[in-house]
């Protein structure tokens, strides 16, 4: 399973049972221990949510009392934290390709070249191929290095940074089993991500300006014309990225959508795309993704991000 900067940040860690996902948004901190099953959900070991302006005293006391330390911790990069570009791939020796992709970015990223941490994954072959491409990750390392050295400094073992595409595709794969054609959607409170991954491959992803903020909004009698109208602008970018899709790279149509979340306003939402679309779709909780969990209406909103990472430790 391909990952993202690999073991860059990585250390030599000491025995523990499971492994830890972390995701650090602008406001949090969330991190689960899970112990990966066959055949099933993965199981639910521990659970921290934190704010994320303090020193790091907050996990590390949660790293001591579950006794984690040495235990190996993958973390998921948010949204905003990364781009994702998809370049030509130069024609160089293997071992030069990441410095010839890092000046090629110099007008793409807001930051220095030099300053920048890549990785570098194939991109799925199209229907008619023109060009041999690569999808390059880029990430800033100041801002990095600050972030690692307080999840090591927590006792933590990192073996590995991830992005939010591959922490999802892990979900479909490893929490829920789906290795057909799947459509995930992600709504975040001002934002949403829909993807599509095949057989433990992750295709691409489109963003959508829409999130839980609008959905709430809407049924409530605020703007973006009502309810109705919200439902039918994420389900046009679901039929829209299908198509693309479809199109694009010719393995036949999306069979499921995958909706993450809990509540109300996301079931209606999926009830709507199944009924406009004729597509199987269904909404996905916390208790589909883990075992074990105690109290899912609990579970912070960046708890996925932090799962799929865990699940990427092989």
């Amino acid at each position: 399973m391909r990952t993202v900067f690999g073991k860059r940040f990585g250390k030599r860690s000491k025995t523990a049972g499971g492994q830890v996902g972390l995701a650090v948004t602008d406001d949090s901190v969330t991190a689960v221990h899970v112990l990966p099953q066959a055949g099933q959900a993965p199981k639910l070991l521990a659970r921290f949510d934190g704010p994320n302006h303090d020193d790091g005293s907050a996990l590390a006391a949660w790293v001591t009392a579950h006794r984690l330390q040495g235990a190996p911790a993958a973390l998921t990069l948010d949204y905003g934290d990364y781009v994702i570009h998809q370049l030509e791939k130069p024609d160089v020796p293997a071992e030069e390709l990441r410095q010839a992709l890092r000046w090629r970015l110099k007008d793409l990223i807001d930051y220095s070249p030099a300053d920048a941490v890549i990785d570098v994954f194939e991109a799925p072959p199209a229907r008619q191929k023109r060009i041999e491409p690569v999808q390059v990750v880029a990430a800033q390392a100041s801002r990095l290095k600050p972030l690692v050295a307080r999840l090591n400094a927590a006792g933590l073992a990192l073996k590995r940074i991830d992005i939010a595409e591959f922490a999802l595709r892990n979900l479909l794969s490893r929490a829920l089993g789906s290795l057909e054609t799947t459509a995930l959607l992600y709504l975040r409170p001002q934002r949403g991500m829909l993807q599509i991954c095949r057989e433990d491959q992750f295709y691409f992803a489109r963003a959508l300006d829409l999130g839980l903020e609008a959905l709430s909004y809407a049924a409530h009698g605020g703007a973006y014309g009502g309810l109705s109208d919200v439902h039918d602008r994420i389900a046009l970018e679901v039929q829209r990225t299908m198509d693309y899709y479809d199109s694009y790279f010719g393995h036949g149509p999306v069979k499921t959508l995958v909706v993450l979340g809990r509540g109300d306003a996301l079931q209606q939402l999926v009830d709507y795309i199944r009924n406009a679309l004729g597509l199987s779709a269904r909404l996905v909780g916390p208790a589909d993704l883990l075992s074990g969990l105690d109290d899912p209406d609990s579970v912070a909103e960046a708890m996925p991000l932090a799962l799929g990472g865990a699940l990427g430790i092989v």
